[in-house]
């Protein structure tokens, strides 16, 4: 019974001692975990990105989740002549540091992306489109270190804005329409209703076809140069080894 009632207390003793050494082993590491604030480009800003959180630890950085990163095309690169599957390099121009000084990552680091989907221009002055993913960083020793982020805009694709499409079409509905316009001033003649040369009814007439003609054409395709800018958000944390 006294064995029993010994092993008991050993068994509290040594229980208690755990407890006691995994709670210090939590203080020390909650010590040494430092929030810190990453630092952003001005295009970054005026966006005003939901957070800017960095968690370091003494061997782990954690870009936490909804940070946006600045990033420019390696190449030059154009919906007209890729598809699905093609891989994007990007760069991370001067590299990733907080504002209290830690590099997280080095200058001439890169980021990957694969294209997802392809939508090509469609008639009506629809414009081209393009979705990535990104899933990878490529650090300057040639190792990598798994990423997820995507396009920052509302719906997470490249494209040319609507008024770049309109701007297009209205640049081919005016030429067709100046063509059409002496077709439109020739029926206004033939129907007998001339007013000033034919004009109060040949213009309207000839307008509207070059209008209908503009908005038949497709639109355009999503371009960009190397070098070019563009924000990406994190859609998960991103964790670099120390």
């Amino acid at each position: 019974m006294k064995k029993q009632i010994s092993a008991f207390l050993l068994a509290i003793m040594l229980t208690d001692c755990g407890i006691v050494f995994a709670d210090e082993q939590s203080a020390v590491y909650k010590k040494s975990t430092k929030t810190e604030h990453l630092k952003v480009t001005k295009a970054v800003e005026k966006k005003k990105a939901p957070t800017n959180i960095v968690v370091t630890t003494p061997t782990l950085n954690t870009v936490v989740q909804y940070n946006i990163i600045e990033v420019s095309f390696a190449r030059d690169f154009s919906t007209k002549d890729c598809k699905v599957g093609d891989k994007v390099d990007f760069m991370i121009t001067g590299g990733l540091q907080t504002e209290e000084g830690t590099t997280l990552l080095a200058d001439g680091s890169q980021v990957q992306a694969e294209v997802t989907e392809v939508i090509q221009p469609k008639s009506f002055n629809r414009s081209g489109k393009v979705t990535m993913t990104f899933n990878k960083v490529i650090l300057p020793d040639g190792s990598t270190v798994p990423f997820d982020a995507r396009v920052y805009s509302n719906k997470a694709y490249l494209s040319r804005g609507k008024l770049n499409a309109m701007g297009k079409g209205l640049g081919t509905t005016l030429g067709t329409g100046a063509i059409a316009t002496g077709a439109g001033c020739g029926i206004g003649v033939a129907a007998g209703a001339v007013v000033v040369g034919g004009l109060a009814i040949g213009l309207p007439i000839g307008i509207a076809v070059g209008a209908i003609a503009g908005c038949c054409t497709p639109g355009l395709h999503y371009k960009a140069k190397a070098g070019d800018k563009l924000l990406i958000q994190l859609s998960d944390n991103l964790e670099l080894a120390k």
